[in-house]
């Protein structure tokens, strides 16, 4: 395997994450990064995952997963935080930390298959190169997702950093896995976590970003053609995979 295969997709996703880290951004501006953020993630979610999961599952186990995701980020965030936000008041903090966490947890999981698919697909030349470069093109994009809701959780920025340059490393690490590892494992078994993980993209895209980029009367309009921009990202990805 290429070591520079590596490198390429670790700084890809770095690049992208440290963009809304480089400059004092305002409000309004942050919202449309939110805003593209959000069409991102229902991108990945409805462009990327679940047309490949439903090809491997004919029982419906990825659509439980789907709801199970989608669930548990549910119970976390609006049932166990709120309790708590009743002891210690609305002060404390927490009101976007999960979303931070959240995501993290659930783009890790989604490199995790990219390190797996391209580990495996170097022992093909022809299929090594292509799936290459379908990874590491979306890799800036996942970062730069990641690192507007660290943002947007208004997390300290040494440990948004440190998260940051945890989740670039995933995708390399996981190609670096033996190859007997991932060939043991079926798709179906191999897209079940990527399923979870699609149920999460999708609680934290509908009911905590999409909220967060309209919740103001004004910029609507540039709040969702900024959605629709990351929706088309997404989507041209798929013409390249």
């Amino acid at each position: 395997m290429p070591m520079w295969f590596l490198v390429a997709t670790f700084l890809a996703a770095i690049v992208g994450a440290l963009f809304p880290f480089v400059r004092m951004w305002s409000e309004r501006q942050l919202h449309l990064f939110v805003a593209l953020a959000a069409g991102i993630f229902l991108g990945v979610a409805f462009l990327h995952i679940l047309p490949r999961v439903a090809g491997n599952d004919y029982s419906g186990s990825a659509n439980f997963m789907v709801l199970v995701g989608f669930l548990a980020i549910l119970l976390i965030e609006r049932v166990l935080l709120s309790q708590h936000e009743r002891v210690c008041g609305h002060g404390c903090g927490h009101e976007h930390a999960v979303i931070g966490y959240a995501t993290m947890i659930g783009l890790t999981i989604h490199s995790i298959a990219d390190g797996l698919s391209l580990g495996v697909a170097m022992s093909d030349p022809s299929l090594g190169l292509p799936i290459f470069i379908a990874i590491v093109s979306h890799k800036a994009v996942d970062g730069f997702s990641l690192g507007t809701v660290f943002r947007l959780a208004q997390f300290k920025t040494r440990r948004s950093l440190f998260l940051l340059v945890l989740f670039s490393a995933v995708t390399p690490l996981a190609a670096l896995l033996p190859l007997t590892i991932s060939t043991k494992l079926s798709p179906f078994q191999i897209h079940l976590p990527v399923a979870l993980a699609a149920g999460t993209f999708l609680y934290v895209a509908t009911c905590d970003l999409v909220p967060e980029a309209f919740h103001e009367n004004r910029g609507r309009i540039g709040s969702f053609i900024a959605l629709l921009a990351g929706l088309t990202i997404m989507f041209a990805m798929t013409l390249v995979e």
